[in-house]
């Protein structure tokens, strides 16, 4: 059995002197009293045959951030809240992570689109439409995961080994990939916050993180795999590393954007158990998410997920009592936590998930 965790994000690159951006795609900024612009959708996914690779990644990030003295706050790292802990360290322990794992990796595969098109046609089964790609890449950044999961499948499934998906939620409108993977039963799971729940998951945003702060000139197949072969001790470990472009062909062009106005429906696929946090700050939470997010609470929250292999995520008053199931749980924090989710107990749903209150949680770290 092998296991892949899939993440997606989107670059964005700024030059000051258009020579410095010969040969870009289609989709920039060409005037010359601004940078010029490029933008493409880039994912990320790491495949292993090891089924203790979880224990091995957290051994291993352990020792990495013991080794350059940074305290260790969480129990798996995405790659922005390693930036913001570790600042300059975070390279190296990424680095050392990658190498120190190599045994363990049975291939990564980097994808990316930068659609060198004059448009992007979308919703051709219905009303039909034409966006460049810029406004592509913006509005679709969030759904790229499930073309790289679709990619990876047609590329690997030919040799009949089994497959185990995991992959970051995602939100896209339906295309043909999807609806294929549907079709064909691809063993996958979506992971509420996986970068925090799921090793394979956090690795891969690890490495996109990796690439969109070292990444150099433009994007192509080349470039876009060599942060990390960069950083690779063995000729062994550079040539696991894989990239594929999902926009050289107007086919995957055509399977991977959404060719109906409708949401995907994610829900069947997600994780369970999901541990629902009821949280309604008197700040908006844009405002205060970030500091919540290296609380105590919320990583003994993270935590305990992950040690039942499940996920986190913020509960949704107007529609997650649509997918929740008995296995899951709510973790009300403040007082207007605890009746809101009473008041959502006397409504009478006959899928109620248990409460955990908070001072049954610990701190730790593993």
């Amino acid at each position: 059995m092998f296991y892949t965790g899939f993440d997606s994000t989107a670059l964005e690159k700024k030059f000051e002197r258009l020579d410095e951006f010969l040969d870009a795609p289609y989709g920039t900024e060409t005037e010359e009293t601004e940078p010029t612009v490029l933008k493409a959708l880039i994912g990320a996914s790491v495949t292993t045959e090891v089924e203790d690779f979880d224990e091995q990644y957290r051994t291993a990030l352990k020792e990495a951030l013991d080794k350059y003295h940074i305290r260790r706050e969480k129990t798996l790292y995405k790659g922005a809240h390693l930036l913001r802990q570790a600042g300059e360290k975070a390279d190296a322990i990424i680095t050392d992570l990658l190498n120190d794992l190599e045994p363990a990796i049975s291939h990564i595969d980097l994808y990316f689109a930068t659609y060198d098109k004059p448009y992007i046609s979308i919703y051709g089964r219905a009303q039909g439409e034409r966006i460049t790609p810029f406004e592509y890449i913006e509005k679709h950044k969030n759904g790229f995961a499930h073309a790289c999961l679709w990619w990876h499948w047609r590329t690997y499934s030919k040799n009949e080994a089994s497959y185990e998906y995991d992959v970051d939620y995602f939100q896209s409108k339906s295309t043909p990939a999807w609806r294929e993977l549907e079709t064909n039963k691809v063993n996958m799971k979506a992971y509420y916050n996986g970068c925090e729940c799921n090793s394979l998951i956090s690795f891969a945003d690890l490495l996109l993180k990796t690439i969109q702060v070292f990444h150099f000139g433009t994007i192509d197949y080349r470039s876009i795999a060599a942060p990390l072969r960069k950083r690779c001790n063995t000729y062994a470990l550079s040539k696991k590393i894989n990239s594929y472009n999902l926009s050289k062909y107007d086919w995957v062009i055509r399977y991977t954007v959404p060719d109906i106005p409708l949401d995907i429906n994610l829900q069947p696929y997600v994780k369970h158990p999901i541990y629902f946090v009821a949280w309604t700050p008197t700040l908006p939470r844009t405002t205060v998410k970030s500091s919540f997010e290296w609380s105590t609470l919320y990583n003994s929250i993270i935590l305990k997920a992950i040690e039942n292999q499940g996920c986190v995520k913020f509960l949704d008053f107007d529609k997650d009592m649509t997918f929740w199931e008995d296995a899951d749980y709510i973790i009300p924090w403040e007082p207007t936590d605890q009746e809101h989710v009473r008041q959502l107990s006397s409504m009478g749903f006959t899928q109620m998930p248990s409460v955990i209150h908070t001072t049954t949680l610990d701190n730790r770290k593993t």
